[in-house]
This record gives structure tokens, sequence and C-alpha cells, in this order.
């Protein structure tokens, strides 16, 4: 009888495999064992996936040699760094010579990505040259000990004022300046990729080129932020405002300084153009931590508060 029965058990579950590949259950599975989807992105809601794969620790300036890097940024074009030879190697370490310097580029962004791991990808353009550059996410694991997060975080920052906080394929921004460290990543389709694959990565500060930009218009701020006070012992007050009825349902994520989050809440919003939310520090030790406020599911602002 036992002999009989394990040809018919392993026949159930051999068609058991199948039916689940069909369905697609292995596929979303697996998306989960390597870390490139979670059950939370199934639901709509964004979770830090932390970094891509080929030599993260390069792209946020964590490795060995990132000390290393001449961080005086270097004035340079886009049809210059997109035309210096390279060899993409998603094993190498920091290149020689072209990952150990920052340079700083005149160029337009003309696209805005947010990918699945919360890094932003802008698509930078002069003429009719492109090449990438990103930002990483400040609250990843590898990002967040970085000496450069808060750079990041003023980037990003900077990007969800100017730019908006959804992706946009049609940017329209005056001329901006572009600071980062040169990165040589490997082809894999990316939107806007230079020939030779260089980026700038990370993106390290974004400035518009003149004050021209700045006056004009069509960049003013989308919303203005207040935390205040950002050092305090048991309260604090945010206070973001915005002249376009663009708030709808936010929450406020808290993370340590090595990117484990601590606290989820939910912000009330009585009004679609202003936010008022006093955070109670209850549970959480002195420190240091990096908060993030989130609207309909997208990172509105993100920054650093202590506690003490």
């Amino acid at each position: 009888m036992k002999i009989f029965f394990l040809p018919i058990l392993f026949l159930f579950l051999i068609q058991i495999a199948v039916f689940a590949q069909d369905m697609g259950i292995n596929t979303k599975l697996s998306a989960y064992a390597v870390g490139t989807k979670t059950p939370n992105d199934e639901e709509g809601i964004k979770s830090p996936l932390c970094g891509g794969v080929e030599r993260w620790d390069v792209k946020v300036l964590t490795d060995a040699s990132a000390s290393l890097v001449n961080y005086t940024p270097k004035p340079t074009t886009i049809d210059s760094l997109i035309n210096i030879p390279t060899s993409p190697d998603p094993n190498n370490p920091r290149i020689q010579g072209i990952e150990y310097q920052t340079y700083k580029i005149k160029c337009n962004i003309t696209i805005k990505k947010n990918e699945d791991d919360n890094d932003y990808h802008l698509v930078l353009k002069d003429g009719t040259e492109t090449m990438i550059g990103e930002v990483p996410d400040p609250v990843c694991a590898v990002a967040s000990s970085s000496a450069h997060v808060n750079e990041y975080i003023a980037a990003r920052n900077w990007v969800n004022m100017h730019i908006g906080i959804f992706p946009n394929s049609n940017v329209n921004l005056a001329p901006v300046d572009i600071t980062g460290v040169a990165f040589v990543d490997v082809p894999h389709g990316q939107t806007g990729a230079a020939p030779n694959q260089m980026e700038i990565h990370p993106i390290l500060n974004i400035q518009f080129s003149s004050s021209a930009g700045i006056n004009d218009t069509r960049n003013a701020p989308a919303f203005k932020v207040s935390v205040n006070p950002s050092v305090f012992s048991q309260v604090t007050h945010f206070h973001i405002t915005s002249d376009y009825e663009m708030f709808g349902t936010c929450r406020l994520e808290i993370y340590s300084t090595t990117g484990e989050k601590e606290k989820t809440l939910e912000i009330p919003v009585i009004s679609k153009k202003e936010i008022n939310y006093t955070f109670n520090r209850n549970g959480l030790t002195d420190g240091m931590y990096i908060y993030r406020i989130l609207n309909n599911n997208e990172i509105l602002w993100e920054g650093k508060i202590i506690l003490q």
C-alpha cells in the first residue's frame, strides 16, 4: 500500500508546482526571496528595498575607498563624461581615476523616476546627450551609514520640492548644476543611459545654475516644510504648506541611523493645502533619527531629528 501511495503523492506534488507556476506564485515568491519585492509592495505601500545589486557600496560611498575620492568638484560637461572609455563590470571595486572624482555639470533634468529601491533616478540632458544621475535612499541600511547621508537628504528634498513627489517624464525646469561622484554602471536597459554607462551616482548637490532659475515662477517650490525644533526632549512640530491641494493620506516614518524602522504614524490631514502635526517621542531613546513623511505613498520630505 505504501509503495503504491508514494508515486501518487509524487505526481500530486508535481501538479501543484506546475499549477503554482502557471498562476505566477513561484515568480512572486522568488521576487520576495531575492529582495526585489516585499508583500507590502503588492498593497501599494512603498518599502525601502535598500539598493541595487551590483557594487552598491560604491554607489553610496561606503566602500573602503570612498575616503580617497576627491570631493572637490571638477567642472565638466555631459559630452566629456560620456566619451570617457569605460569597461563596465559588476565585480569591479572602485575604478581607478574615473570613480575617484567628483564632477559638476550644467544640464537640464528631463525625467524623474522613483526606483523600486526608493532611489531617485534622474535623466540629465545637455543638447542631445544624456546620462543618468541618482540620489540614494538615505534610510537604506548601507546608505544611512554613509558620511554623505545629509547630502542625499538635501538633494532628494530639492527634487521633491521643484520636480514633485511623483514620477515625471516631462520635467520642465531651468538649467541646474549637478554635483556628484562618477560611477560606471553595467547596462540593464536604464532610461537615459550614457553609451559608456557613466553616471553621476551619487548626486551630492542640485542647484539652479543662475539666479534667473531661482526667480523663474515655474521653478517655485511646490511646498514648504518647517520642523521645529529639530533637537528636542519630548515633542516637535511638523508644519507643511502648499499653494496647491496636494495632501492626501499622509504618514510619518522614523528610522534609526542604521536604517531600521522605529515608528510608523498616521498623520491626520484636515486641509489638502496644509499639514500640522505634533510628534511625541514616546518609546524612543535619546539619539539621532531619520524621519520620512509620505503623501499618498510617495516620499514627500526627509530629514533628521535629535532626541535628548
